[in-house]
């Protein structure tokens, strides 16, 4: 059968951004060697090197060393102001006036990380290399690159280089230890690690204890506390000021039942070398475990106090309070981070949803309605905007707004199918087959605008149009699972290509085994092909899971009557009359039920010549 499906519920599923933003521990396993070179990205290159022509004359020389200069000046300020893409362009100019500088292709590299073009990146850390097989922060950032992509041993390839041009580097052998943990190799990165560590010259010895005190916890958390811990507190010894070893000791502490001894390294370490937001987040948390919400703030108030102006340490503690559900508390907070910052359209939206939380309705869409156009979040808010004032009973509004959303983003697939949901409720079906046909045009590839438009054909009994509608979202996604079973039932209702319709819904029923609804399709089908033993059986499996659909037991009374039970088939209908709420459908029900009981003892039924009840759970 079909499962009744409300469009904005799907619709609502995939884009409600929650207003809650939960704060995770910091566990630092994942990634976290590799986290090690990301430094060589914001390293400033040294002096670049100018290609000579034989031909040049000294006022060329000058020219192209001044355009040189001009493009790389400017790719660094834009670099510095985040602004990755045009640094790109002018790091490009560059190396048009000096191409043989590898440390214009290590800051080209480095941008290209940074948008996630890794390829172009490696391309590039590859061409710094090559010019000069010594530069030492082209072969860390290639090794870092080859790191990232798993490519482990040419990126050992490029450390080993490193020593041997360098052996006194320190850099170099702490990635060597980092990918020997990547790759598992515990016993070695350790032996790795704690060599480093013991190096009186290694300036960064904090960093290998740390790194081997992870190193014990990944090969085997519960044998190696002890030393992981032993490892943590020669980092802090190295350097007391070290976050996160301290962060790590913390989290041992904690995760061995020790709360109160990470408190007060926590507390320590603020006292000694804070404020510090990491470690203060951490410290917070714990207040807020122990409902200690007053040391809590004040914690959070001394970051706060490094920076009044810092928007996100103020949102962090409006966020803790959203995290335990004070949601008028935090909306204090966020009113006060928006008064500094009042053209703040994160915190816009924040307050909104948290306004939508405490049912606050209207100053929700006030605050939604002014998240601008240009603002990475006006897609969320035009949908919570326009959900809400449906849940006000103001469909004018909702649909003025989705409307208006579209009028200023039309190329955001999301707002047509929250319109069509809306138009859906309205039961506006011609209106909304106008507007998908456009939507399906304009998204040709997204699969669930199709179905919706195949969706609202089916409303309007045009089932050759839902057909075609169903087919193309196949062809789309063809493990579209509520395709595959709309299909199926369409055919079984047809009574037309019922050996497709049977493979359609086992397809579907393969995806999802334990759905009742689509192994009441499949039992439909069969019971059309008048297998009706197989349908019995499968009917029976629909309705074990779902008791309570109508549809779906009105489906095994026909079955079993047409078997000639007329006993345990009067017993489906009657249950089917119970849960059905159609006043049309619940006619023919009763009238099932007065034909068994006229005949109970007749054999089969025309009923099969009648529009199966389901198609009110489309």
């Amino acid at each position: 059968m079909l499962r009744h499906i409300s469009l904005s519920a799907v619709v609502l599923a995939a884009l409600t951004v929650t207003a809650c933003t939960t704060m995770s521990a910091k566990d630092g396993t994942e990634g976290v060697y590799r986290d090690s070179t990301t430094d060589l990205i914001d390293r400033a290159p040294s002096s670049m090197s100018l290609a000579r022509e034989e031909k040049t004359t000294p006022t060329d020389v000058v020219n192209v060393r001044t355009q040189a200069d001009y493009h790389f000046a400017l790719a660094e300020t834009y670099s510095l102001q985040g602004d990755s893409a045009r640094a790109t362009e002018e790091y490009k100019l560059t190396l048009v006036y000096d191409p043989k500088s590898p440390q214009v292709r290590a800051r080209l590299a480095a941008e290209y990380v940074k948008q996630g073009l890794v390829s172009e990146a490696l391309e590039q850390a590859k061409a710094a290399v090559e010019i000069d097989p010594k530069f030492i922060d082209g072969r860390l950032l290639l090794g870092g690159l080859y790191s990232a992509l798993r490519m482990y041993e040419d990126a050992l390839k490029e450390y080993r280089a490193i020593l041997v041009s360098n052996p006194e580097n320190l850099e170099a052998p702490l990635f060597i230890g980092a990918l020997l943990a990547e790759q598992k190799k515990f016993a070695e990165a350790s032996e790795q690690f704690e060599a480093l560590g013991k190096a009186s010259s290694n300036p960064q010895a904090h960093i290998a204890w740390y790194y081997l005190g992870r190193v014990k916890l990944e090969e085997d958390k519960e044998k190696n506390v002890s030393r992981a811990e032993a490892a943590f507190q020669q980092s802090l010894k190295s350097k007391p000021s070290y976050v996160e070893a301290t962060l790590a000791l913390g989290q041992l502490y904690e995760s061995s039942h020790r709360k109160e001894k990470a408190q007060r390294l926590y507390q320590a370490f603020q006292e000694k070398f804070g404020p510090n937001a990491s470690v203060a987040e951490d410290l917070a948390r714990l207040y807020i475990e122990e409902k200690d919400y007053l040391r809590a703030f004040d914690q959070l108030a001394v970051i706060e106090a490094v920076d009044p102006s810092d928007v996100n340490v103020k949102s962090k503690m409006a966020f803790i309070l959203i995290e335990q559900q004070r949601f008028r508390e935090a909306i204090v907070r966020l009113e006060d981070v928006l008064s500094i910052e009042p053209g703040s359209d994160k915190i816009r939206f924040y307050l909104g949803a948290v306004y939508e939380e405490v049912k606050d309705y209207k100053q929700a869409v006030s605050h939604f309605q002014k998240v601008p156009t240009a603002s990475s979040y006006y897609s969320e808010s035009i949908v919570h905007a326009s959900y809400l004032f449906k849940l006000m009973g103001d469909y004018a509004k909702a649909l003025e707004t989705i409307r208006g959303g579209i009028k200023q983003k039309d190329d955001h697939a999301p707002f047509y199918a929250l319109y069509a949901s809306l138009l859906d409720d309205q039961k506006q079906y011609s209106q909304a087959i106008e507007m998908l046909s456009v939507a399906t045009k304009k998204f040709p590839d997204h699969a669930q605008l199709q179905f919706f438009l195949g969706n609202m054909h089916d409303r309007l009994g045009d089932r050759d149009a839902t057909i075609l509608s169903m087919k193309r979202v196949l062809e789309i996604e063809k493990d579209h699972v509520q395709a595959l079973n709309f299909l199926a039932y369409t055919y079984a209702e047809t009574g037309k290509h019922l050996d497709d319709a049977e493979k359609l819904a086992r397809r579907a029923l393969a995806l999802q085994p334990e759905d009742g609804y689509i192994l009441d399709t499949l039992g439909w089908v069969l019971f059309k092909k008048g297998k009706v033993p197989e349908a019995i059986q499968t009917l029976e499996a629909a309705y074990k899971i779902q008791p309570n659909e109508s549809v779906i037991a009105e489906h095994l009374g026909d079955a079993y009557y047409h078997q000639q039970m007329p006993e345990k088939a009067k017993k489906l209908y009657l249950r089917a009359a119970e849960n059905e709420t159609n006043v049309t459908t619940l006619e023919k029900i009763r009238n099932k039920i007065g034909a068994v009981d006229r005949q109970s003892q007749a054999l089969g039924t025309d009923d099969n010549a009648r529009k199966p009840a389901s198609t009110k759970a489309r």
